[in-house]
């Protein structure tokens, strides 16, 4: 899927998976990025995360391609637990996007802003974050999940106000359970988000599972932000192995920021 609706699809940003029992310090995971059916790698993610307070406060993506070589990086920030700030920035194809607080002066330019640029060279595009009740954004949707857990596990469905950066506006989702799974031995909780209304019943939806008893992601499965050559969104599952958790230091978030990204080698499978 291509153009709009496939942008509009693309919600997650695939940064969510930190887990709810509260910490403190640094913690690391990684997961895999594959052709959706299909056991071919797209690209791999490492994620690193700092707590301060049982409170998650900062969070950087690496996305890696199949030579481990860095493609892409994410760097969240979370003055709001539902809309943090954010940057996402793809090498392959100059894309840009997130959340940021504008510096201008002025009253007139005080708050945050949402900006998108789809590819280098191209003019970026940007609107103040509307100021809509319970706004979600990017990988807000993790702690939306967490906080209304036992809603959704009794199977409410929830609408939520998405902010997209590629559209520079938000959208009306609908979040509901699907069913229990056993993902490899373990119980998970699959909730599903789509657009609400009647593009919900054409378009199709993102599904992520959910540890049952910690409410960990393990499984995204859907339509990722990131793009092919082509600039369609890839399709994927992405899988998070608890295995893969433990605890980083603050050399592992520097590294993180700091890695040089440039054009994978090889082109990923389509």
């Amino acid at each position: 899927m291509s153009g709009k609706h496939a942008l509009i699809l693309s919600t997650l940003a695939l940064t969510t998976g930190a887990p709810a029992a509260a910490l403190d310090g640094y913690m690391s995971y990684s997961s895999v990025a594959r052709t959706r059916h299909s056991s071919d790698v797209l690209y791999r993610e490492r994620h690193v995360l700092f707590y301060r307070d049982g409170h998650l406060s900062e969070h950087t993506v690496l996305y890696t391609c199949r030579d481990d070589s860095a493609f892409a990086r994410k760097v969240l920030t979370y003055p709001d637990a539902l809309v943090p700030d954010f940057l996402l920035e793809d090498a392959s194809n100059g894309m840009r996007e997130g959340i940021r607080e504008t510096t201008d002066e002025g009253p007139a330019s005080r708050g945050r802003t949402v900006f998108y640029r789809q590819r280098s060279g191209d003019p970026e595009k940007s609107k103040p974050v509307p100021s809509v009740p319970g706004l979600v954004a990017d990988a807000g949707f993790d702690e939306f999940v967490h906080s209304q857990w036992d809603s959704l596990v009794s199977g409410k469905a929830l609408e939520v106000r998405f902010l997209l950066p590629s559209r520079l506006q938000d959208y009306s989702f609908q979040v509901q359970r699907l069913r229990g799974a056993n993902l490899a031995g373990i119980p998970t909780e699959v909730f599903r988000l789509r657009l609400s209304g009647i593009w919900g019943w054409f378009l199709p939806g993102i599904d992520v599972y959910y540890r049952s008893s910690d409410r960990v992601l393990l499984r995204f499965d859907g339509i990722s932000d990131l793009q092919d050559a082509a600039g369609n969104n890839y399709t994927t599952t992405i899988d998070f192995p608890i295995e893969e958790r433990r605890a980083a230091t603050l050399q592992a978030m520097l590294e993180a920021r700091q890695t040089r990204l440039a054009p994978c080698r090889t082109t990923p499978p389509k």
